[in-house]
């Protein structure tokens, strides 16, 4: 538990930390835009299969 401590009081270390906790802001942003992205797409398919035999007569 002591070698914790020292690790984490280090200055590499908070430097590691921030890169871990870069990672787990991107992945949140990432899954957030995955679930506002995803929707729009499958709505437009919809629309695309509406409008797709209009176009083609």
């Amino acid at each position: 538990m002591p070698n914790l401590k020292l690790f984490l009081a280090e200055e590499r270390a908070q430097s590691e930390w921030s890169s871990v906790y870069m990672l787990i802001v991107m992945i949140i942003a990432a899954l957030v835009l995955i679930t506002v992205i995803k929707p729009m797409f499958r709505q437009s398919q919809q629309v695309v299969r509406k409008t797709a035999p209009k176009l083609s007569s």
